[in-house]
């Protein structure tokens, strides 16, 4: 049974209530054209972004304004040493699972009752696996989908901000060698197929928690320029993941990026967030 409401609907206020676990989140990989791909920020100065950003159309009939690539990333630096720190990223795959209610189905016998399936997909599957290994613990990767189905119980849960609540995370590194995930409530518990494997991952509060306390602060322009390193190295590792993501950037002639560079760093996170179809939420 399909799913009443569309992943980017979930996955909006999922984002939402994400950012409310620390003091600080910012997702540099949400796409708003009109102000330099970011539509989820919190508590950092959003108008600073409008200001330096390179040459964006303010309307469609006004001038390409802004600055030079080399003048945002120096500005960049300066306006970084005014904001939060940063310790940790979550890249988070929002999957839209199916609902199913029939003994029929494939997974019925290890449930016994109505559950919930997505197929996991083997170059987002080792893209984030390789993000989380070369990280130095400054990443996590999970899956996360809805334990509901209804579009009336996704309002009630967006009224109630329980959405994440009323979701189920997965580690990606412990569904490594699964095809699918099913589950049948919230929280982390589930089971990896085709061969049959229990998996338990944690409370997405606790992933959060011990990566802000395992790792040093970094101001956000270096935090950014080290998720893209992290990002370009992984990507490079990974037979699936690697042409997946050089397609990308071809398309969007970007295959020099240096993420030593603020700009090209927002710009590598961003290509990977649509290469993959991942969202990063850096937190501090």
């Amino acid at each position: 049974m399909d799913i009443q409401f569309k992943e980017k609907t979930y996955e909006k206020y999922f984002g939402h209530e994400l950012a409310r676990l620390t003091n600080v989140t910012f997702s540099p990989d949400q796409v708003d054209e009109a102000s330099l791909g970011f539509d989820e920020a919190f508590l950092l100065p959003f108008e600073w972004f409008h200001k330096f950003g390179p040459y964006f159309r303010r309307s469609r009939r006004e001038r390409l304004t802004g600055a030079e690539i080399s003048e945002f990333n120096k500005a960049g630096a300066i306006a970084a040493s005014y904001m939060p720190k940063f310790k940790f990223n979550l890249f988070v795959q929002f999957k839209r699972p199916e609902f199913i209610n029939s003994h029929r189905a494939k997974e019925w016998s290890h449930w016994g009752q109505s559950y919930y399936r997505y197929a996991t997909t083997p170059h987002q599957q080792e893209a984030l696996e390789n993000i989380e290994a070369h990280s130095a613990g400054r990443a996590a990767t999970i899956y996360a989908s809805p334990a509901f189905w209804q579009v009336a119980d996704l309002w009630l849960h967006v009224e109630k901000m329980a959405v994440v609540g009323r979701s189920n995370m997965a580690s990606v590194a412990k569904l490594t060698g699964h095809g699918r995930y099913t589950y049948i409530a919230n929280g982390f518990v589930g089971k990896g197929h085709s061969d049959v494997v229990g998996i338990e991952g944690e409370p997405i509060e606790k992933i959060i928690l011990r990566g802000m306390e395992a790792n040093d602060e970094l101001s956000l322009d270096d935090h950014l320029k080290a998720t893209a390193a992290t990002i370009l190295e992984s990507t490079g590792r990974s037979d699936l993941a690697a042409p997946v993501f050089q397609r990308v950037q071809s398309a969007k002639g970007a295959e020099r990026l240096e993420p030593n560079s603020l700009y090209d760093a927002i710009e590598i996170i961003r290509l990977f967030a649509e290469a993959f179809d991942v969202r990063c939420y850096a937190f501090g």
